[in-house]
């Protein structure tokens, strides 16, 4: 591990339902606030953590410093060749029934993951998306 600062790039999606329904917001913390080496894409993150009280939130993939997706279907810390299809991330078939070899990273969070996508689950009272002025 490097001697550098850990800082991530958070990705909240508002979901499907409730307030932020569509609606996004990229947000940066210091690996000192709140420490996500070793969670896995589906687990849910108390938002008071990281500074939204009474949010829930839940991981929904990310990507790495290389800019290499999460796939939550490959167990562990790793990154591996994987032989995708169209199902998951990671892969745009061109033609129907076409296959490809692309390197993926596991499902568990690690020091050098730079991007880590987050969807609501719970609201707070604090209001996370603002609307604009149109």
């Amino acid at each position: 591990m490097s001697s550098e600062k850990i800082v991530y790039k958070l990705n909240i999606s508002g979901g499907n339902k409730g307030p932020g329904k569509g609606l996004s917001k990229l947000i940066e913390i210091d690996e000192k606030k709140f420490r996500f080496e070793g969670m896995k894409i589906g687990d849910t993150i108390n938002g008071g953590l990281i500074g939204f009280p009474n949010y829930e939130f839940e991981i929904m993939g990310g990507s790495d410093s290389s800019g290499f997706p999460m796939r939550k279907d490959v167990h562990g810390p790793v990154k591996k060749k994987i032989l995708v299809s169209k199902l998951g991330t990671g892969y745009k078939p061109r033609r129907k029934g076409e296959k490809k070899r692309k390197t993926v990273r596991g499902n568990e969070v690690t020091f050098n993951m730079t991007l880590i996508n987050l969807k609501v689950v719970k609201y707070g009272e604090a209001e996370l998306f603002k609307k604009e002025k149109e």
